[in-house]
């Protein structure tokens, strides 16, 4: 029963790591994607 909830948990933690990791990633690419964006602005404006 211990291994079982232990298993348990190290489940929960993987799980967290990848959402957290998920989420790092959507947040670089909106900075890309705004920072591209931004560029073409610039370029817009010159």
């Amino acid at each position: 029963q211990v291994m079982a909830q232990r298993a348990l948990a190290d489940a929960m933690e993987l799980m967290a790591t990848a959402m957290a990791l998920e989420a790092v990633s959507r947040t670089a690419d909106r900075e890309a994607h705004e920072a591209r964006r931004g560029r073409k602005d610039e370029l817009r404006n010159e």
